[in-house]
């Protein structure tokens, strides 16, 4: 079903002219019957009105029209999560177009919501540690903040990587867990972000 009858639908499910809904959302009456009739794209911004209006999740509409991967079960009934390619570093990279692959959410961390989590595969020598070989897939819980010595996915000057964070003081270093390469300096001047917590390494057989 095209995106712009499902919400007709949806419109005429909750007993709504256009102009309810345009008084409801700020979305005239007239663009809404264009996305009706699948002349407009509706973007992510009016999707969530929308689904504001019409009492429905706002991440099932933007699941639906691909602003979201969707979310996947296997047969088992575990959640998958999307498994992002980093390999080409660009900013932002957790888009659609850089979806590889799906991966079951692991034991323990059901609980959790799917949109918490994604996860990348190590293509990169520089991402690999004691613990972490190249091709293993690893599951990130979207986190801008970490805990002392934990193990994280950060970005440093448009290099994506995973390093142990260590604070001391008002300085942040980055460890490796092996010898091979030496500790970083976080410097006021750097570009530096958190990205996620690597909470699970899935490794590669």
């Amino acid at each position: 079903m095209k995106i712009g009858l499902y919400l007709k639908e949806l419109r005429l499910k909750n007993n709504l002219t256009t102009k309810q809904v345009e008084v409801k959302t700020g979305i005239s009456n007239s663009y809404i019957s264009l996305i009706e009739r699948n002349k407009r794209k509706p973007s992510a911004e009016i999707l969530s009105k929308l689904a504001k209006a019409y009492q429905v999740k706002a991440e099932d509409l933007l699941r639906l029209i691909g602003y979201l991967p969707p979310i996947i079960k296997t047969k088992y009934g575990f959640q998958q999560i999307p498994i992002y390619n980093i390999a080409a570093i660009k900013k932002p990279f957790l888009i659609s177009e850089n979806i590889e692959g799906y991966s079951p959410l692991p034991p323990g961390l059901e609980s959790y919501s799917t949109k918490d989590f994604f996860a990348i595969r190590v293509k990169d020598k520089n991402m690999t540690c004691k613990r972490i070989e190249e091709g293993d897939i690893l599951i990130i819980k979207k986190q801008s903040k970490i805990e002392k010595g934990a193990i994280a996915l950060i970005s440093l000057n448009n290099e994506i990587t995973t390093k142990r964070v260590v604070k001391q003081d008002k300085h942040i270093i980055l460890q490796s867990t092996d010898l091979e390469h030496l500790p970083i300096l976080v410097k006021e001047t750097d570009d530096f972000g958190i990205i996620g917590k690597v909470e699970w390494v899935i490794h590669k057989f």
